[in-house]
């Protein structure tokens, strides 16, 4: 039943950085944007981070669970990775700083790498759960890049 609750806490955890960055949604700014031909519909990407969310309190919950000495700093990792994410919505679609959000989706990105390779000294089953969430920021940073290029992005835009 513990190990239940604990589960319960790490997707609570999720769906409150969910919630926190969705309180930045696109608007009228955002509509306003041309968008690549290749950018997902809204509905596809609200599945896709549905599921990566619960991907990754999974994760994180199988690290927890191992209540090996190493799993504070992989999960230190993994709320750093969260704070990103709150972070990247704030100054994308809050701020509308597109440029700004590029190097925080590049940090979001490195950090998500960093807690893979911290899971996966501690058990390779969770690291490969966040594997997708790196994938699927990978293709977030290039479809975010092209957005920033094609609406008169250049370095004016990120400082």
């Amino acid at each position: 039943m513990q190990r239940l609750l604990t589960l319960a806490v790490f997707l609570l955890v999720v769906v409150a950085t969910a919630a926190f960055s969705g309180l930045f949604a696109g608007g009228e700014w955002y509509q306003e944007m041309v968008q690549p031909s290749w950018n997902p519909p809204p509905l596809v990407m609200a599945c896709v981070w549905a599921i990566l969310y619960v991907l990754m309190a999974v994760s994180a919950w199988m690290v927890w669970n191992t209540m090996r000495s190493i799993a504070g700093t992989a999960l230190g990792w993994w709320v750093v990775q969260l704070l990103l994410n709150v972070s990247w919505s704030w100054l994308y679609f809050g701020l509308n700083r597109t440029g700004y959000a590029q190097l925080i989706m590049g940090l979001w990105l490195a950090a998500v790498l960093l807690t893979i390779r911290a899971f996966r000294a501690i058990k390779p089953e969770a690291a490969g759960l966040m594997i997708p969430v790196a994938a699927w920021l990978f293709f977030v940073m290039l479809l975010n890049f092209t957005q920033w290029y094609v609406n008169g992005g250049g370095w004016h835009t990120v400082f």
